[in-house]
């Protein structure tokens, strides 16, 4: 006993080691990004300000939690479980506060815990429609980023290879779940919660699979799932757009809805709360790409 509890605490104090100095590597990246990007030059710019785009782009917050709250919702929903639109509202403005705040946007499955308690959803449900949404998040991300970086310079040809990829990377994961064994998940989520710590969660974390497996495999609802996604970082781009045209400056649509991808991907496996610095550093970057 005395030897597992001492294991537990060096585990935890090299995880502990680990987080300390990845926060110290975001700090200084944070600091390098305001020491490049001129803070008196910001300042100067900040004085000039037109605060209507910067209304415009709060806004803008209230329709994108509606529909990130619909997209829950509908995802819930097709496991069988009914929750309000009215009171999936609330529950994701605490998950998207508490995901910011957490690394790697852990956060984000008090809402799992919040739909148990107000709304008797399973908590592995609930813990399986947290994963999905945030793993084909992060997925699509990745695909809006790398397509709107790369193929739009070539025209026509490469719009139309924009609008084809995307549909591919919207049913990926039927493909990738068909071709995953489901015994091979089951051996290596056996290993993961084998030990004295994550044993007695074995059996609920088995159901949460079979339930994401459930939700990779529907094409329809992944079809449904991509589509509020995309109008989310849309408008999120669009936000990026209207604070940049307040500042004086102006860039293209798909180019900011590129800028907020690339940023949100690397603030996401930063793994720090906020993403400080690593989205910070990639978002100028790309900005200074498109000439701003």
């Amino acid at each position: 006993m005395n030897r597992s509890l001492r294991g537990y605490w060096s585990r935890a104090r090299s995880v502990g080691r680990g987080r300390l100095l990845a926060a110290i590597i975001g700090v200084a990246l944070g600091a390098a990004v305001i020491w490049v990007s001129h803070p008196a030059a910001i300042w100067d710019s900040l004085q000039e300000v037109d605060t209507w785009p910067l209304v415009g782009a709060l806004a803008l917050n209230i329709p994108i939690v509606m529909l990130r709250a619909f997209r829950a919702q509908v995802i819930i929903r097709f496991l069988g479980y009914k929750v309000s639109f009215v009171s999936m509202i609330p529950v994701q403005l605490i998950g998207q506060t508490s995901s910011t705040i957490t690394p790697a946007a852990s956060g984000d499955y008090v809402r799992a815990y919040l739909w148990r308690r107000g709304h008797e959803v399973p908590l592995r449900a609930g813990a399986a429609v947290v994963t999905f949404e945030r793993l084909y998040s992060l997925f699509l991300l990745v695909a809006v980023a790398v397509l709107l970086i790369t193929l739009p310079r070539h025209g026509f040809a490469g719009w139309v290879a924009v609008a084809l990829l995307l549909i591919a990377a919207t049913l990926a994961p039927v493909l990738l779940e068909l071709a995953t064994p489901p015994a091979l998940e089951r051996r290596i989520l056996g290993r993961v919660t084998g030990g004295r710590l994550l044993g007695p969660i074995k059996g609920g974390a088995f159901d949460m699979v079979d339930n994401l497996r459930r939700l990779l495999r529907a094409p329809v609802l992944l079809s449904e799932t991509a589509a509020i996604t995309l109008v989310v970082f849309v408008l999120s781009g669009l936000q990026l757009l209207l604070l940049l045209n307040g500042l004086g400056d102006s860039i293209r649509i798909t180019q900011a809805v590129a800028v907020f991808a690339t940023s949100q991907v690397a603030g996401i496996l930063s793994t720090l709360p906020f993403g400080i610095g690593a989205a910070d550093a990639i978002l100028v970057t790309v900005l200074a790409g498109y000439g701003v």
